[in-house]
């Protein structure tokens, strides 16, 4: 391309910043840089797959450790993915999923079929040795119903 006189050609240089955008419940700022840069390696990580209106589950997690629920749809149809965790804790959430707000707060992930997104959060156990149940659900097919466990363990599951 030419420009100017003399025949001097312009030269045009790109940036391109790639950032990753979080979405959450709270403030980034809460984060801070440590937890950010932790996101990188979960300590625990939960399968949620999706499929034949059903939630399949595996995993665990374990009190004050990083974990990654991993929502997997293989349905036809967009699934839900509601739980009183989202009042109670901090999320970062990555990946192929709608949030729902209400007043401000998550309510709901929704994963179209064939997506996948993940949920990063720590949660605190009353005590280390009592396992808390976290329940979930689908906000859009009711019949849809499932829970993990949050249990201190030691040695091998």
């Amino acid at each position: 391309m030419k420009a100017g006189m003399g025949g001097t050609r312009a030269r045009f240089i790109v940036i391109a910043v790639v950032a990753t955008v979080f979405w959450t419940s709270g403030s980034t700022d809460q984060l801070g840089m440590q937890a950010r840069a932790e996101l990188a390696v979960p300590e625990m990580t939960i399968h949620v797959t999706m499929r034949n209106r059903a939630y399949h589950v595996t995993g665990h997690a374990s009190p004050g450790a990083l974990t990654a629920i991993v929502l997997r749809n293989e349905d036809s149809v967009t699934h839900g993915f509601s739980s009183s965790l989202f009042r109670e804790t901090l999320t970062i959430t990555e990946g192929e999923a709608d949030e729902i707000r209400r007043r401000g707060h998550i309510v709901s992930y929704h994963v179209g079929p064939g997506k996948t997104a993940t949920i990063y959060f720590k949660k605190r156990s009353p005590s280390l040795y009592e396992p808390v149940q976290v329940s979930f659900w689908c906000d859009i097919h009711t019949q849809m119903q499932g829970e993990f466990l949050v249990v201190e363990t030691t040695g091998e599951i």
